[in-house]
Parts: C-alpha cells; structure tokens; sequence
C-alpha cells in the first residue's frame, strides 16, 4: 500500500508541475503581456524584472526567467504534493465498505 501511496503522490506532484508550467505559459503569460511591444519603450518594475527578461535576441521581447521556470514548477509540485496526500489522508479516514 506505500508504493502505491507513494506512486500516487508522484504522479499527482507531476501532474501538478505540468498544470501550473501550461497555465502560466499559456494563460497567465498572456494576462500579463498582451503586448509584447509595449517593454520597447517603457520600464519594467522590480518584480517583472525577476520573473521575465527582455533579451536582444527575441527583439527586446519579454522571456521567462530560469527563476520564473523554477518558480512555477515548485508551486506545482507542492500543490500537487499537497492535495495528493490530503486526498489519501481523507481516503484512509473513510469508513471501509
């Protein structure tokens, strides 16, 4: 019964990670940047800075940062880590039928 617990935290910590990379990169990053174009002329802010870069070689465009990557993977991992074992925790406690 561990192994299995354990698969199903791994998966879900996985599967957490994927969720968050797609929502940031697909969604949020389109929130926050409608217009790329925009940073041409205009400063950025501390924060902006730590999460996105503005590169010569993407034409002064913003790119996520390592930081940002990481970042978003971690928040992933511990929510998928997190609901994972409160799922089995609450399983465990269920009466068996």
């Amino acid at each position: 019964m561990k192994i299995l617990n354990f698969a199903v935290i791994t998966l879900s910590t996985f599967i957490g990670m994927v969720l968050t990379y797609c929502i940031n990169f697909y969604l949020l990053e389109n929130v926050i940047i409608p217009d790329p174009c925009y940073y041409h002329s205009h400063d950025t802010n501390v924060i902006f800075d730590i999460f996105y870069e503005l590169p010569a070689w993407n034409g002064d465009h913003p790119v996520p940062t390592i930081f940002n990557m990481t970042f978003t993977i971690a928040i992933g991992a511990i929510l998928g880590g997190i609901i994972s074992t409160k799922a089995l925790k609450r399983k465990d406690k269920a009466p068996n039928r």
